[in-house]
């Protein structure tokens, strides 16, 4: 009976034990932690380098706000991403006089192919409309004023007008209904 027991207390104890060691790191006895990759957003970067100037370490709240919900897409410096999102930096759009246009876009979203500087964008733009009148007014002002773009800033009225106005709009907005 004896010689039955061993097999299985080598089983029930040992092959748990080794499986256990095995998938464990025990202050870097199977794995050197001196090597693991540490994650550093572009954004972060770029403030804490003092590569980007004033604009990268901008506090601004319209900054941001930026940072938060637009820099995703439009990228931390307004470049855009080639065939999905167009560029900010030195928008036509962005700087028009007409703030509605921008506006509508941020409350509302936007979808469709667009044509800008020659170059052809097909992405889709989610609606922010859960931002406040202010918040808008200050990343409009800030994209208006960021980046080469010289646009006046944006007014929280102006939001809050352009949100009553289109209150029915339910669905993203296409190049066709901007203009």
């Amino acid at each position: 009976m004896k010689k039955l027991f061993l097999p299985f207390v080598l089983i029930i104890v040992f092959i748990p034990l080794t499986a256990l060691l095995s998938g464990c790191n025990v202050k870097g006895f199977f794995t050197n932690y001196a090597d693991d990759p540490v994650y550093n957003s572009p954004i972060t970067d770029d403030a804490s380098a003092g590569k980007g100037g004033a604009e990268t370490a901008d506090a601004s709240p319209g900054a941001t706000t930026f940072k938060q919900v637009c820099a995703t897409c439009h990228q931390a410096k307004g470049q855009g991403v080639p065939g999905t999102y167009p560029p900010l930096a030195g928008s036509a759009l962005a700087q028009n006089a007409d703030a509605t246009k921008p506006i509508r876009i941020v409350l509302h979203g936007f979808q469709g192919q667009i044509e800008r500087n020659g170059k052809t964008y097909n992405g889709v733009m989610a609606a922010w409309s859960q931002l406040t009148d202010q918040e808008i007014s200050d990343v409009l002002s800030y994209v208006r004023s960021s980046w080469g773009n010289s646009a006046s800033p944006v007014k929280p009225e102006d939001v809050k007008a352009v949100r009553e106005k289109t209150m029915s709009k339910t669905s993203a907005y296409t190049e066709a209904e901007l203009n």
